[in-house]
């Protein structure tokens, strides 16, 4: 596990991604959570997105991410990937959970059932100033997980701790080796 620093910038962009959302009524939350605690899923998953990209330009990882900061004004984004590895081409999904009791990468299966992506990242927010970054499961381990229902439905999972080390992901990402 790798902390990652969460800069003021970061933040006040995941915020401004954040408020498009609640103010423009974009998305729709199907997980049957109150809408602040949806926002905050939005807030996160961009934080979370954010300081990974910190991370690959830090570490010289050519990567790409041109829609980052572009919200989609419809109920579900199903296309693109965070991230695609410019050297294999390869996709990223991050998945960035909020609270320190939560334990486990998960994947909403409607998600995964519509679009997998080659590499899923499993973050967690430490504090305010630290996202906790620790490692990977290829999409290959995660077809052979039965889905399982956390409070949002259905989904894919790995324990963060039983995730393939980010170092591993970044030594690998540097050589454009594929995963």
């Amino acid at each position: 596990m790798r902390l990652l620093p969460i800069t003021q910038k970061n933040i006040e962009l995941a915020k401004a991604f954040m408020e498009e959302y609640r103010n423009k009524g974009y998305g729709e939350n199907v997980l049957g959570v109150s809408d602040e605690e949806f926002f905050s899923f939005i807030y996160y998953g961009k934080l979370g997105e954010l300081v990974f990209r910190d991370m690959l330009r830090e570490e010289g990882i050519p990567h790409e991410c041109k829609d980052i900061l572009r919200p989609y004004p419809g109920k579900f984004k199903r296309e693109g990937s965070d991230f695609v590895l410019t050297l294999t081409g390869q996709t990223i999904d991050v998945k960035t959970v909020e609270k320190p009791y939560k334990v486990r990468l998960l994947v909403r299966e409607d998600q995964f059932s519509a679009r997998t992506h080659d590499i899923y990242i499993g973050q967690r927010a430490r504090n305010e100033t630290e996202i906790e970054c620790w490692g990977y499961v290829t999409c290959l381990e995660l077809k052979k997980v039965y889905p399982k229902d956390f409070g949002y439905g259905p989904c894919r999972h790995w324990l963060l701790k039983n995730l393939h080390p980010i170092e591993d992901f970044l030594d690998r990402a540097r050589r454009g080796e594929r995963f």
